[in-house]
């Protein structure tokens, strides 16, 4: 995709493999961020900020919520409930692509951020992580927080959270990455241009250069400079994401 967003057209509808274009054209990059400030594809990747930093949040906070109580509270129907939860894994995510539609178009979210916001709120991968890598948390230290006056939510926002930041760094780029990627679902719930998100956008411009290709290869570079935010968020979190799966991964009940 990088290579194609330094060639011209020809080049890129050529029978020839390169590695490396033998006349890079950076100047598509500039082309590009001027064809990027069409009002339609400008307000699409703000939408994808929007949706994905919104949904990011949401999710980590009511999944850690939910693995918190798994974690640290022992009740009745604790195993069946984590269980359940787990199972959910098992069922294909498009399976859930009609009902959730049905929902959403009930509630009157159709074209609107909550659609693409809150049907992605809680993932059981993510609460099973989490709750792996909080059950590693001594309960002494909750205990001794607990006869310092520390609310029950206090416990949770003030010395579980700070805690478990590996795991939610991990778990936030997993989430912003498919969140960022995502098309099918928008597809299915956003027709308004102006609420779009940015691989709408793209996909949308490719369907319609598809055949004449004029510009073939804005198209990529605009695709490549879609993969930025990406890679500054994974090179952000990094130092985070091996700690937070190998904590959860030898962590026991």
């Amino acid at each position: 995709m990088f290579v194609s967003s330094l060639k011209t057209p020809q080049e890129i509808l050529s029978a020839e493999i390169e590695w490396w274009p033998h006349n890079p054209r950076w100047m598509n990059f500039v082309e590009t961020l001027n064809w990027l400030k069409n009002p339609t594809l400008g307000r699409a990747f703000l939408n994808s900020i929007v949706v994905t930093v919104c949904s990011t949040l949401l999710m980590l906070f009511f999944s850690s919520l939910t693995a918190f109580v798994l974690a640290i509270y022992k009740f009745r129907g604790e195993g069946a409930i984590f269980k359940l939860i787990l199972s959910t894994m098992m069922i294909p995510a498009f399976l859930g692509f009609i009902p959730t539609f049905m929902i959403v178009k009930w509630l009157g979210w159709v074209n609107t951020y909550w659609a693409l916001i809150i049907p992605g709120y809680v993932s059981a991968y993510t609460v099973f992580l989490l709750r792996q890598y909080m059950i590693t948390i001594p309960h002494e230290l909750l205990e001794a927080a607990r006869l310092c006056g520390c609310s029950e939510f206090g416990l949770f926002w003030r010395i579980v959270l700070p805690l478990s930041k590996p795991a939610l760094a991990a778990m936030g780029l997993i989430s912003a990455v498919f969140t960022w990627n995502d098309l099918l679902w928008p597809m299915m719930v956003i027709y308004e241009p102006e609420m779009k998100t940015l691989q709408q956008a793209i996909a949308m411009q490719l369907r319609e250069l598809y055949g004449s290709i004029p510009e073939l290869h804005l198209v990529a570079a605009a695709m490549t400079i879609a993969t930025i935010p990406l890679i500054i968020l994974t090179l952000v979190t990094q130092k985070h994401l091996i700690k937070g799966f190998t904590g959860a991964s030898y962590a026991k009940r």
